[in-house]
């Protein structure tokens, strides 16, 4: 026989079997394909795993970063990364799996493992040479005659900006 449910009880019945489901955290391998940082520090984002190709989106889930842990999480992959933590980057994140009632599934992430990311981008590169030599374009920079040193830098900035004051701190360390 068939039960009425409230949304609300379906909900809740939907909570209970996924904590039973997903007892544990998780290593997860996932692309950001958007992240926004409310004004209280929580950071959301749009994960996505693509196929082979990297054309066609094959899952998709929501991630959250609680404020108190993004705001270590975030300078942690920057500083062991050099790249900013943004949209664009594959990623491996520990997660656990919740859901609430009223915003449903998502991936609440606890740690992030850098080296992964590391280990992504070397591939990329390794990936892009291998293309640019076998398009035979790897060494056309080399063919280029190399300009004269320019004797005259034009800067338009307040004397105030941070940029201009790394610019002349470059200048007069180099």
């Amino acid at each position: 026989m068939e039960q009425e449910l409230t949304l609300l009880e379906l909900n809740r019945k939907v909570k209970d079997t996924m904590a039973m489901g997903f007892p544990y955290n998780y290593w997860v391998i996932a692309e950001i394909s958007e992240m926004k940082v409310n004004r209280k520090g929580h950071c959301y984002l749009d994960l996505v795993e693509k196929d082979e190709m990297g054309d066609r989106i094959i899952a998709k889930a929501r991630g959250m970063i609680w404020s108190y842990t993004f705001r270590m999480l975030k300078p942690y992959f920057e500083n062991a990364t050099g790249q900013e933590f943004k949209a664009g980057l594959k990623i491996m994140v520990h997660v656990s799996v919740e859901f609430h009632e009223l915003y449903g599934y998502s991936l609440h992430i606890s740690d992030i493992e850098p080296s992964y990311t590391l280990g992504e981008m070397a591939r990329k590169r390794m990936e892009t040479i291998r293309r640019l030599e076998q398009e035979g374009i790897i060494h056309m920079n080399q063919q280029l005659p190399i300009p004269e040193v320019p004797q005259k830098i034009a800067v338009i900035s307040s004397q105030t900006a941070a940029g201009y004051k790394d610019f002349m701190e470059q200048l007069q360390h180099n």
